[in-house]
């Protein structure tokens, strides 16, 4: 037993490396999730697959998919992580700390909840609020969680909910990037997007969330798709739209993320809408009857935010 657990532990780091490979369904994408080189990765693997006496990954010249022991020794990983994760949420939000937690994405609280948090402040007269920021909302613990805003409702299906924004999604790029790339735009503002370079999208990786990507979005609109290859997207959305406003390239802006970029001319909104469905975000929330007045000061204000949305659209 103990010759066992100092192999594990000894494994550790490669387990993790292993399950972000299986994820991604290849090295190179793990490699960038994790911050190491491809070689590092294929080290880890390798090291694995000598200490189980078994192979983890079917590999075809640059394709790799996982084994059967591959992808159960990945979905133990991912169970171990969530574990630890939501334990390490429980632990970090005591119930005895004052004020309410708030969680969501990276992206919300960079591009929407931002440039408000000085009124939400006010809203709430002194009560603190405590921001939490994942896009791994399936690793929260939502018992510790007053209020979150959620693309996916079906979750905490007992948990009441306030839609936030109406989905719709477009293509943006910054006025950079149409001078430099000397693409006209039409009378209703829009661009041919058949013009544009495969590599000059942008593409964001969207996960389980919904939202629509590049290759959704070309085939709802019913426009020819570029051969986009395998592109390398972004995990982050202040990141793709930091790439967007230096000019790198266009990339799909969601209606209430980008709306103030739009208005203040830092980019250009220069294609069709589309939506995949009513609301892209929701405000889910403990039970009114159940919560503190902390929490019914919180969802008033996003309700008030919300209705300010609806008058603008």
């Amino acid at each position: 037993m103990e010759t066992h657990t100092r192999t594990l532990t000894g494994s550790l780091n490669a387990l993790l490396v292993m399950e972000a490979a299986v994820r991604h369904q290849g090295f190179s994408l793990a490699a960038k999730e994790l911050n190491l080189s491809q070689p590092a990765v294929s080290r880890h693997i390798a090291t694995l697959e000598s200490r189980l006496g078994c192979a983890l990954f079917h590999r075809d010249h640059n394709k790799i998919s996982p084994t059967e022991a591959g992808q159960k020794l990945a979905d133990a990983v991912a169970l171990g992580i969530g574990h630890v994760a939501s334990v390490w949420q429980e632990v970090m939000t005591q119930e005895d700390e004052p004020g309410v937690v708030l969680a969501c994405s990276y992206g919300f609280a960079d591009q929407w909840l931002m440039p408000r948090f000085s009124e939400l402040r006010k809203a709430m007269d002194g009560i603190p609020v405590r921001v939490i920021t994942t896009d791994q909302m399936s690793y929260l613990d939502f018992r510790r969680i007053d209020a979150a805003v959620v693309w996916d409702v079906t979750r905490i299906a007992d948990r009441p909910f306030v839609p936030l924004i109406r989905d719709e999604t477009f293509p943006v790029c910054s006025p950079d990037f149409l001078a430099r790339h000397k693409v006209s735009m039409s009378e209703e503002g829009q661009i041919d997007l058949s013009q544009l370079d495969p590599n000059d999208f942008l593409h964001f990786s969207v996960g389980d969330s919904g939202f629509l990507t590049w290759r959704s979005y070309f085939t709802r609109a019913g426009l020819t798709m570029p051969v986009f290859g395998q592109p390398s997207p972004y995990d982050a959305y202040p990141f793709l739209m930091r790439a967007v406003l230096n000019g790198e390239g266009i990339a799909l802006g969601w209606h209430g993320l980008v709306d103030d970029l739009l208005d203040r001319g830092d980019i250009l909104r220069v294609g069709p809408s589309l939506s995949s469905r009513e609301t892209s975000y929701y405000l889910q929330h403990r039970a009114i009857t159940e919560s503190s007045p902390a929490v019914v000061c919180l969802v008033g204000w996003f309700e008030a935010e919300a209705a300010k949305f609806r008058c603008k659209t």
